[in-house]
This record gives structure tokens, sequence and C-alpha cells, in this order.
């Protein structure tokens, strides 16, 4: 007997092939074609200039990564044509865990520009084969995501190093580059406490959950239904506000999150032949992710709120998602 339910995988490819469009998908987009058309605008002038950058911050799981790599794809597709004939490209690398400058410019040869380094380098050696590469390659910009990681711990001094590096990077006279720094909240601190830095990286947040926002509550239905319809199930019984209180709960107040739960629960739903998903679903679906035991979640308790915090849900979130992926 086969392992695979066809069925269910069919849903499951369905629902993660969708991506809902929220308005800062835009609003990214805006500032990048700014700051693309300031890089081609100045680079036709075949003079030395400064590149900008956008530094994109929120909480975990909010989107981010996905929006950027999405915007950078569309970037990538080889119509954006640059001055010197070539079509435009931006790489992304990934931050895990700390890393020392020298590190994260071997990271950035290996991971974003495909070049492995090899002997025994300087930290000076290995940024100008950053740039040289960037050059060859017609790389005009690099993506750092989860950029926080290469601040914990470091003095003044040190911080003041990264920073000065990641400026010289916008201005380097014989390549610049634009740079897109993504992370949590705390990165704002470390890129502004560099002033003239700051002034070349225009800052977009990308907010939690927060339903007493009109504006996130029509977001949230409008999700909702969105899923709904791409699995063929109808929204009707659990269009209310306090369906969706609990599921921002349920998701530590996280769109990433949120979108993730709808996938799982549509999906249960949907195996047991349901034309529209209810509670039960979501607290199977809830209780699966979460390791709790069955039938205890924000979706079965009437009083969910004094007994789950969206900060604690959010860490037993990520603790069973690095389990997963151990």
């Amino acid at each position: 007997m086969s392992f695979i339910n066809l069925s269910a995988a069919g849903s499951i490819s369905t629902l993660k092939a969708a991506h809902y469009s929220f308005p800062r998908a835009d609003r990214l987009r805006e500032d990048m074609v700014w700051m693309v058309t300031d890089y081609y605008a100045k680079a036709s002038l075949r003079r030395p200039f400064e590149a900008r950058g956008l530094l994109v911050t929120g909480p975990s799981r909010t989107g981010k990564s996905t929006e950027i790599r999405r915007q950078i794809d569309a970037l990538n597709d080889g119509s954006t044509i640059m001055p010197d004939g070539r079509p435009a490209r931006f790489v992304s690398v990934v931050l895990k865990g700390l890393l020392s400058w020298k590190d994260l410019g071997i990271h950035t040869l290996d991971q974003g520009l495909n070049y492995s380094a090899t002997g025994r380098l300087t930290q000076r050696e290995v940024w100008e084969r950053v740039v040289i590469q960037a050059r060859e390659q017609g790389v005009i910009g690099i993506h750092y995501d989860e950029c926080q990681h290469i601040f914990p711990r470091v003095t003044g001094e040190a911080r003041a190093m990264i920073l000065d590096s990641f400026k010289s990077l916008l201005k380097q006279p014989e390549w610049p580059l634009m740079l897109i720094l993504s992370g949590v909240d705390s990165l704002v601190q470390h890129i502004t406490s560099e002033e003239q830095l700051a002034y070349l990286m225009r800052p977009i947040s990308f907010p939690e959950v927060a339903l007493h926002r009109p504006a996130d509550l029509a977001e949230m239905v409008s999700l909702c239904h969105a899923y709904a319809d791409k699995a063929g199930l109808a929204f009707d019984t659990l269009n209310t506000r306090d369906f969706y209180e609990r599921l921002a709960c349920a998701c530590a107040n996280r769109w990433g999150l949120v979108i993730e739960l709808l996938i799982d629960a549509f999906v249960i739903a949907l195996n047991q032949r349901a034309s529209e998903p209810s509670p039960p679903h979501f607290c199977l679906a809830f209780t699966r992710r979460t390791g709790l035991r069955e039938g205890y979640s924000p979706f079965s308790i009437d009083s969910y709120e004094a007994l789950f915090s969206p900060q604690k849900i959010f860490e037993i979130w990520e603790k069973r998602r690095a389990a997963i992926s151990a």
C-alpha cells in the first residue's frame, strides 16, 4: 500500500502554491522600484555613486522573507536591463548563527555568488572578491536575511565596523551594491546607530496581526476566504470576529503562521469530506503543529485568552519547527 495520500497531497500542493497578496507587498515593490530606479539613473552617468538600500523589519514569521524573495524573483526575470546591457540580478544570503565580517564575506561568495573562496584569504581579500564576482556576474544587490544574527554580543567597536562595512558596499566605487537588510525589530536599533548608513536605507515595517485595527480585521477575513475558495470550501460558519480572534491567538499574531494553520485545517476538512471547516478541524491542526494534547487549543476553550499567551505559543511553534528541521 502506498504511503502517499494523493488527494491530500494535491490539496496541500494547491494551497502551498497559492500566494495571497498583502498590501505590504505593494509597498515593498514600490520601494524596490525606487531603489533600482535610483541605481539605474546613477549608473547611467558612468561615474562613482552611492547605492540605496531597504531595511525590512518585523517579528519573525510575519512574511518578510517570502515577500522579499518574491520581489527579487520578479526583478531577476530578465526584463529589467541595466545601463551596461545586462539584466538586473539580485542575490539572497541567509544568515544563520553568529558570523564575523570575514565569515559573512565567505558566506556571500558561497551562497550568493556560487564562488568557492579557496586558500587563506584576509578579510579584505574576501570582500574584494565579493565585489569582483558581483561585477562579473552582473549582481547589483544583495539581500541579507535574518541580518540581526551578525550583531549579537558584538562590542560597540565591532558593531561600528560592521555598519561601516555595509555602508562601504553601498558606496563601493568600482561596483556599488544595493542592500536589502531584513530581520527582527532589534535590527532597526543597530542600523540607525550609524547615521550615514541609516540615511541610505529606506525602512519598511511588517507588523504583527492586530485585529483592533479595522484594516487588519478586514485582511484576516479576506485571507481566510481566499484560501477557503482555493480549497473549494465554504467559509460561512466561522466568519465571526470571535473565530478570527481565536485564530490570531493560536498563530501568535503572525501572518505567516495564520497561513500555515489555514492550510493544515483545510486539508483536514477536505480529508474528512467536509463542505466547510469547523473549530475541531482548526483545533486538531493546532495541536498537531504544537504538540499540545488533543483538544487543548484556543478553538476549544472559552476563556482561551487567560491560558494562551501569544509569546508562549510562538515559542512552542518555533521549538516544534526546529525539532522537525533537525
